[in-house]
């Protein structure tokens, strides 16, 4: 019975083509604009979220904040929101085990090498020992620093692969730069540094779109040496590693805690400390987006809602071009059950038709969009699954008054209808 039914359906589409494609129109621009939205959506989501996931999923950031953001600080102020080497070192202590590494960084500036007429530009960051665990830091020539590096401040540095590209081309083998010394720079100050090993330098985002020549890259010099050059000794944020199998925001918490109470006469009421997770804000970013989606998503649903309307007004013309026809059917016996289903099936095949070819463009829409804004695809399949199933639900939903109304016509009364 189905089947007949179907097959009834599918000829009376083809019977009135324009017809039906005018009906189908608001369920495909719905489906389509859904299906868009959400893998643009989900596209922007998983690359964020791999984006912040590269900066560790472990580590949190430890920073001191005033209570009241809008007053002045002296310069004593901005002493006293500064972490002290020794604060580290005693939640190193406090947290044995539970704590992979601590990272600071502190910036010694921005500046040039230039070397056989080619230039690269860089930036000068002085590193402690967990910096490369803490930022995912992929050494692929050469040694990190060794202890006595840290404590000396040697005149040694780490430079990335791109920073070789640069000043000496593609097919220089990188190797060769390992032990050579570099002079940068910086503001008419130069500093002398002996590479002693090549990270692997990760582009992201607008810089693979821009001009590579011009990428900044950073090279790396102990902690102790950029203090040296720049008279600035002031930690004013550091990287927490949470430990293998450690629950980063659980952490964190204990974190803000422990220094909280370590540093009550120095934070006083005019400072807090603030331990944040990157994976709380992987969470919260990731939650954030969905929602946005689904909102956007929700007003383009407001198509399908209109599409099903002119399934409902198409039924209802095909039921009163039909009246005779659906007279007969029940003179020779049809229940009203079968003619009920009989429009109810062409309702939801003209919404499901619709449906596959709103998704088809949907996904073209959705995947072009994405790429013109560089981002990796990521299609949904849930939102596809949605989609179907709402265009079906919509068929019987608004099909149903139609048939209903044809199911309970008086065959005599059809019959001599004109």
């Amino acid at each position: 019975m189905i089947k007949e039914n179907c097959k009834l359906a599918i000829i009376s589409i083809k019977a009135n083509k324009m017809r039906a494609f005018l009906t189908m129109l608001g369920i495909i621009i719905g489906v389509c604009a859904v299906i868009a939205i959400m893998t643009v959506g989900n596209s922007m989501t998983a690359d964020v979220k791999k984006q912040l996931e590269s900066y560790g999923v472990q580590n949190i950031t430890v920073y001191m904040n005033p209570v009241d953001y809008n007053a002045e600080l002296s310069e004593a102020d901005y002493q006293a929101m500064s972490l002290k080497p020794e604060t580290l070192h005693s939640l190193a202590k406090q947290f044995d085990g539970r704590i992979a590494a601590i990272a600071v960084q502190s910036q010694a500036g921005s500046g040039t090498v230039i070397q056989d007429g080619n230039k690269a530009n860089v930036d000068i960051n002085g590193v402690s020992a967990g910096y490369f665990k803490a930022n995912n830091v992929k050494l692929i020539n050469g040694n990190t620093f060794t202890e006595f590096d840290y404590e000396q401040g040697k005149n040694t540095a780490i430079i990335s692969d791109k920073f070789v590209e640069q000043l000496y081309g593609s097919n220089y083998k990188k190797e060769n730069m390992l032990g050579k010394e570099i002079e940068v720079n910086i503001d008419d100050e130069y500093m002398n540094l002996t590479v002693i090993g090549i990270y692997e330098f990760k582009q992201e985002g607008s810089m693979m779109r821009g001009n590579n020549k011009n990428i900044s890259t950073s090279v790396y010099i102990p902690l102790k040496n950029a203090w040296n050059f720049t008279h600035d000794e002031t930690i004013f944020d550091a990287t927490v590693v949470a430990a293998e199998g450690e629950d980063a925001i659980v952490l964190a918490g204990e974190v803000k805690e422990y220094l909280t109470n370590l540093l009550a006469n120095t934070l006083g009421d005019k400072f807090i400390v603030d331990a944040y997770s990157n994976q709380s804000m992987i969470k919260e970013n990731e939650k954030t987006m969905n929602q946005m989606t689904m909102a956007i998503s929700m007003i383009a649903a407001i198509a399908l809602i209109v599409g099903g309307i002119g399934v409902m007004n198409i039924m209802t013309v095909s039921i009163t071009e039909r009246t005779r026809e659906i007279g007969t059917r029940k003179a020779l016996g049809a229940p009203d059950s079968m003619i009920m289903l009989q429009f109810i099936s062409e309702a939801i095949i003209i919404c499901l038709i619709g449906g596959i070819i709103g998704i088809i463009l949907g996904l073209i829409l959705g995947n072009v969009a994405v790429h013109f804004m560089g981002y990796t695809p990521h299609i949904s399949i849930a939102s596809i699954y949605m989609s179907v199933g709402f265009s079906m639900a919509i068929g019987v939903f608004f099909g149903y008054s139609p048939a209903k109304h044809a199911a309970n016509m008086n065959p005599i009364d059809a019959l001599r209808y004109e």
